[in-house]
């Protein structure tokens, strides 16, 4: 039998990773049955077989919409922006709850952009009316482990009681900064740089020889001006918020890039810091770390060296 969760006022991230041989239907559709028979709106965002499946289950009752999940499997800050504004625009008014279905995703995923972004949900929509049923899919040998991350991750759980509280739940911030530290300093830093800028004092130099460099690499055009423009974010918010000197260092592998920049200010602590736009007015500045991490596989901060001094911000592009 399936129980309601306790009463919340904002946003319930709800795990679930199914069996190999878990009948989908029979798990979900207690679910959305009950929201149906409340009058509250559901949002189907899954592959199309398993929408379908999920519809069925429904018979054409209640308020319901299928939306595409291809923005999801995006970089964590641009599929965190789809998912805020698919809630934003379905999310109904008069006190009554949005219900979302996701995944199944998982094992296929780049492993920490899957952790990160199931972590992020729970910051970004934290005010947002919504139940959220995240469905996870089961790993094959050698991939991540799909429950270990949705207890992570997810605060409540879906299982056979019922929907229940999760105990071994951890706060977004804590989780994103023990993922960062993890891959600091990067094996990458300890190879001669393709490109080594040091007391940078012109940005006009630095976007020259960026070009230049990621011209000759394996990002395309697109991507390699994506790259430039986070670089460029990065690097004037240290020359006006950090202290000098600022130095730009370059690696380029076939693989993936990495840039590091860094000042002699004190790193920000903040692991969520940049994931939303600060206001949403692109005229008054404040959006370089929110526009720079759309632009880039991972963005990190972290002290320079090891007595603490300085600020190393590291960005990285899968080729």
């Amino acid at each position: 039998m399936t129980q309601r969760i306790e009463e919340h006022q904002g946003y319930r991230h709800v795990g679930h990773v199914l069996g190999l041989d878990e009948d989908l239907t029979a798990v979900v559709g207690p679910v959305l049955r009950r929201a149906v028979a409340d009058g509250e709106p559901v949002v189907i965002a899954c592959p199309e077989q398993v929408a379908t499946a999920l519809l069925a289950v429904l018979d054409g009752a209640g308020d319901v919409h299928v939306a595409s999940s291809e923005p999801f499997d995006d970089r964590p800050p641009a599929a965190l922006a789809a998912i805020a504004a698919l809630v934003d625009e379905r999310v109904p008014g008069t006190g009554r709850r949005l219900h979302l279905v996701t995944g199944p995703g998982g094992p296929d995923s780049d492993p920490a952009a899957w952790a990160q972004t199931e972590a992020l949900l729970n910051h970004v929509l934290a005010e947002r009316p919504v139940d959220h049923l995240c469905l996870l899919a089961a790993t094959t040998a050698g991939g991540p482990d799909p429950q270990a991350v949705a207890r992570a991750t997810h605060p409540w759980l879906l299982t056979v009681e019922g929907t229940v509280r999760n105990p071994e739940y951890r706060p977004p911030a804590d989780l994103l900064r023990e993922m960062q530290q993890a891959g600091i300093p990067d094996p990458l830093e300890e190879t001669e740089p393709t490109l080594a800028m040091v007391d940078l004092d012109d940005m006009r130099v630095l976007r020259r020889a960026l070009n230049q460099v990621l011209a000759q690499s394996a990002l395309s055009a697109d991507a390699a001006q994506d790259f430039v423009l986070a670089i460029d974010e990065v690097t004037a918010n240290a020359s006006e918020h950090g202290i000098p000197p600022v130095d730009v260092k370059l690696w380029c592998t076939p693989e993936r890039l990495l840039c590091a920049v860094t000042d002699r200010g004190t790193a920000f602590e903040d692991p969520l810091v940049g994931y939303g736009p600060a206001h949403g007015d692109m005229a008054v500045g404040g959006m370089g770390l929110w526009l720079a991490r759309r632009s880039v596989d991972s963005l990190t901060a972290a002290p320079a060296d090891d007595s603490g001094d300085g600020c190393t911000v590291r960005l990285v592009v899968n080729a």
